[in-house]
C-alpha cells in the first residue's frame, strides 16, 4: 500500500510534518528565520507559502495536463 503512493505524496507528507514542527516552535524559514512573536506577518506568510507548496504535492498526480 505505502509503496504504491506517488513520490509527490511523500514530499507532501514531509512538508506537512515540517509545517507542524514550525508551528510548534514558532519559527519558520524562507531565506531568513522568522519568529512568530517578533515578525508575525512574515511568519504567517511563510507558513502560508509552505502550506500551499505542501498542498500542491497532493494535487500534483491529478493535474490534467500531465
Amino acid at each position: 500500500m505505502w509503496s504504491s503512493l506517488p513520490w509527490s505524496y511523500w514530499l507532501g507528507f514531509a512538508l506537512v510534518l515540517w509545517l507542524m514542527i514550525d508551528l510548534v516552535r514558532g519559527q519558520a524559514y524562507l531565506w531568513y528565520p522568522y519568529h512568530r512573536q517578533k515578525q508575525p506577518l512574515m511568519y504567517w506568510l511563510t507558513m502560508l507559502l509552505w502550506g500551499v507548496v505542501a498542498a500542491s504535492c497532493f494535487v500534483y498526480p491529478h493535474w490534467p495536463f500531465l
